[in-house]
C-alpha cells in the first residue's frame, strides 16, 4: 500500500517553463505501484510533448461513395479508394 498522503510539489525541468506543479496523492500511487519515477515536467509540457508526437491529419471536403451525401473524410475525392459515410459504412457491416 502506499505512504503516499498528501501533494507532492515539483518543478518543472523544461527550461522553457520552470512551472511549479503538484502530483495528487492518487497519481503518486499509480507511479509507485508501476515503479515509475515522478514526473520531471508538468502537465502542460507533457502535453505539448505528446501532441509533438501525433500525426496530423488533414480533412477534406467529399461525397460518399454510395449515397453521394457531402462528408469530411481523411482521403480527398481523387483518392483510389471507396469512402463511405458513416450510415453507408455501417449498412454495409450489419
Amino acid at each position: 500500500m502506499s505512504t503516499v498522503q498528501n501533494p507532492i510539489k515539483l518543478i518543472c525541468t523544461n527550461a522553457e517553463c520552470g512551472k511549479e506543479f503538484i502530483v495528487i496523492p492518487q497519481e503518486a500511487t499509480f507511479y509507485e505501484q508501476k515503479k515509475l519515477p515522478l514526473p520531471d515536467h508538468c502537465p502542460s509540457c507533457r502535453h505539448k510533448q505528446r501532441m509533438a508526437l501525433r500525426s496530423e491529419r488533414q480533412l477534406y471536403k467529399r461525397t460518399c461513395d454510395k449515397c453521394k451525401n457531402n462528408m469530411v473524410s481523411v482521403y480527398p475525392q481523387e483518392a483510389p479508394y471507396l469512402v463511405y459515410c458513416t450510415n453507408c459504412f455501417w449498412e454495409n457491416i450489419e
